[in-house]
């Protein structure tokens, strides 16, 4: 099972988790809500090293951060 780890604000990280950790083992770093510029990003494990797979901002939209996210974690995955 591939590893992810999802580093975003509480309550987008737990949506994204319930969204992804029926085919992925899911690891969550919440990150503080007070700050300002905060850029979440979810990181898979390929091939021994955390790979970035993408950043967004937390108030984006959920299923276009899910849709960038499957894009680009079929991209990285072949090419790495």
């Amino acid at each position: 099972m591939q590893k992810l780890l999802i580093r975003a604000t509480h309550e987008l990280a737990y949506k994204l988790e319930e969204k992804l950790r029926h085919r992925y083992d899911i690891q969550v770093c919440v990150l503080d809500d007070n700050i300002a510029n905060v850029v979440c990003e979810i990181l898979a494990k390929v091939r021994w090293k955390w790979v970035t797979i993408c950043r967004f901002v937390p108030y984006e939209n959920l299923d276009d951060i899910l849709t960038m996210f499957r894009v680009n974690f079929e991209l990285r995955t072949r090419r790495l």
